[in-house]
């Protein structure tokens, strides 16, 4: 009896695990009328409000740009960093501008990206016994006619899991992971 208890637990405890990525990451918007293919080459922006990011947590928009070219290498995919005039927020982006930026760097899309910190603190009867720093990472992918095709939520509080109160060194990578993972896997469905 003693025994089928651990393996209970043991089970729910991995299946539990193993899951949390889908309770952290949500297809936000598809657009259904295309066939998506995989991209040979692809931009990806600079971090939305970088100068921002980067004041909260110094060099995160840096290790935004090497968690990018590494990821998209790992897939095969060449990638260029591209800087997007007065990138502040998602409206700011332009189906015209996208379409030249592409058109004049020959990339079959761009990747846009925000960031934002979610800072918990935990207590147990009152008493602070930690912080996290975890992140949500968005991400919008055009194609090279400047029409969004994927938006992409990645949750780190939600989808990952930790054994301690992680800092941005680990949350910035995972949430930047996550999320892109997610636009990769609607892509090849």
């Amino acid at each position: 009896m003693r025994n089928l208890l651990k393996l209970t637990l043991i089970l729910g405890i991995t299946v539990l695990l193993t899951n949390c990525a889908a309770f952290g990451t949500k297809t936000l918007y598809k657009k259904e009328t295309i066939v998506l293919t995989k991209p040979k080459t692809l931009g990806f922006s600079q971090l939305e409000n970088e100068p921002i990011i980067d004041q909260i947590v110094n060099g995160t928009s840096e290790n935004y740009d090497k968690i990018m070219s590494s990821e998209l290498k790992k897939m095969e995919i060449e990638s260029k960093n591209i800087h997007y005039p007065n990138f502040e927020k998602w409206t700011d982006l332009e189906k015209q501008k996208i379409s030249d930026i592409c058109t004049s760097n020959k990339l079959d899309g761009i990747i846009f990206t925000q960031l934002k910190f979610i800072n918990t603190k935990y207590s147990m009867m009152l008493i602070p016994i930690g912080k996290s720093q975890d992140t949500e990472v968005q991400m919008q992918y055009f194609d090279s006619d400047g029409n969004l095709v994927l938006h992409i939520k990645h949750n780190t509080q939600k989808g990952n899991s930790y054994l301690d109160y992680p800092d941005a060194v680990k949350t910035v990578p995972d949430g930047i992971k996550g999320a892109l993972k997610r636009i990769f896997k609607e892509i090849e469905k």
